[in-house]
């Protein structure tokens, strides 16, 4: 069979070095653990099962290779049974790994790290909507690396009043209102006991119409729980046309053109209409919500100075944009980290509000040895819950001179090597 991909590890150590790496030298290395959320979830590290030949020779050991983030992995039951070494990783417990991680590491304080989400999915198809698994992620990371997160009220206390928040502080808010809010995000909040804030478009909740958004009902009952719900507009989260031509802009911050009249609205009736809109919000979230406290996040995170008065002339002191960056207590229009992109991974975003690029989220420190002999490889290792560590198979075989074949298609590699222990062809 030809591969369609076909990648040939050939070892430049001359064969007398060779020999003598496999006698007499030891490589201390710290190679790294992912500890990979697989059930049911559809990420990148996701594990698939792979055929193999060896020297033309069928094997077969349960998930013995896989192809896991892109990347091809063996088992040390497939190299114990295949190739006769024995392979031994050095087994941390669930405690030693909680020990090893950073969580009681200070990255910032008297800040907060807002993240922005807005909807999620078990298997979304476009990068704006978050995986379920994604999002769990988040939230186990948040808690492995010692991150605190706050309720709006905490927030509001510690912009407006003076009181203090923990160090490393995150505030975690959702936009527009959607249903899965409800029924995908709530039941994870509750497991890690963590609160978050929704700002819903105030309109689509009263008048429901295109994908599902959340019901008075089921925000009153969250809310008991600890979560909060705050304005997005009442129905100003739209473009419109500010000219003629038909040129549009977000609403809230330009006047905008009355086609029946031919003419741009004028100030007076612009201030009147963003004035009704956000006014109308807050009394509806008053009446139905028992909300006592104001706050905003602006629709596309646009917003002027006489939206910003009229805020001020309606009680709402604080605000959310979608700029980048932490947010202290002078921001009153606060930063917001954007958590809802599928396609920044979960450790991107520790690292992009903890502010160091030396955070590794999933990572912890194992030690790996081949018949005795500690090996390093430059390539992460991963875990599937309740099996064994799986190495980097290429790795593994250009150091013992193994040819690899990948054939892509048929998801089967082929396997060389000019002496194997005895072994039986297995069905």
């Amino acid at each position: 069979m030809k591969a369609n991909h076909f990648i040939h590890i050939n070892s430049r150590i001359r064969r007398s070095e060779r020999k003598r790496i496999h006698l007499r030298t030891k490589i201390v290395l710290t190679a790294m653990l992912v500890l990979s959320m697989l059930a049911g979830c559809a990420s990148s590290t996701e594990a698939k099962s792979i055929t193999a030949t060896v020297n033309g020779q069928n094997v077969q050991v349960q998930s013995g290779i896989q192809l896991i983030g892109g990347q091809l992995m063996v088992s040390p039951a497939f190299i114990k049974s295949v190739f006769g070494m024995q392979v031994d990783v050095s087994k941390q417990r669930a405690e030693a790994v909680n020990a090893a991680s950073p969580a009681s590491k200070v990255y910032y304080s008297n800040q907060v790290a807002v993240l922005m989400y807005h909807d999620i999915e078990d298997k979304p198809k476009v990068p704006h909507i978050l995986p379920v698994s994604q999002f769990e992620r988040h939230m186990e990371l948040l808690k492995t690396y010692g991150f605190h997160v706050i309720s709006m009220d905490e927030y509001m206390d510690f912009m407006l009043l003076g009181k203090k928040v923990p160090n490393n502080a995150v505030l975690l808010t959702f936009d527009d209102g959607y249903e899965s809010f409800y029924t995908k995000v709530y039941p994870i909040l509750r497991q890690y006991n963590y609160t978050a804030t929704n700002f819903v478009i105030v309109s689509a909740i009263d008048n429901q119409t295109g994908r599902k958004k959340l019901t008075w009902d089921q925000m009153r009952e969250m809310k008991q729980a600890g979560m909060s719900f705050y304005s997005h507009t009442y129905d100003s989260h739209k473009y419109g046309a500010i000219n003629a031509a038909g040129k549009e802009k977000p609403i809230l911050t330009r006047q905008l053109y009355l086609k029946d009249k031919k003419r741009i609205e004028s100030e007076q009736e612009y201030i009147a209409r963003i004035t009704k809109d956000l006014s109308t919000a807050e009394q509806r979230l008053k009446q139905e919500l028992g909300n006592k406290r104001s706050v905003i996040a602006f629709p596309y995170g646009a917003h002027n100075k006489d939206v910003l008065k009229v805020l001020n002339k309606l009680g709402t002191q604080l605000s959310f944009t979608v700029k980048k960056g932490m947010t202290s207590k002078a921001d009153h229009n606060a930063f917001r980290f954007d958590a809802g992109n599928s396609k920044q991974s979960p450790e991107t975003l520790i690292n992009l509000i903890a502010g160091t690029a030396h955070v590794k989220a999933i990572d912890v420190p194992i030690t790996v040895t081949i018949d005795g002999k500690t090996v390093s490889f430059s390539k992460k290792l991963y875990q599937r819950e309740g099996s064994d560590v799986m190495l980097p198979l290429r790795e593994f075989c250009a150091i013992h001179d193994i040819q690899v074949e990948w054939d892509h298609k048929q998801k089967r590699v082929h396997l060389k090597a000019e002496t194997l222990p005895q072994h039986k062809e297995r069905a």
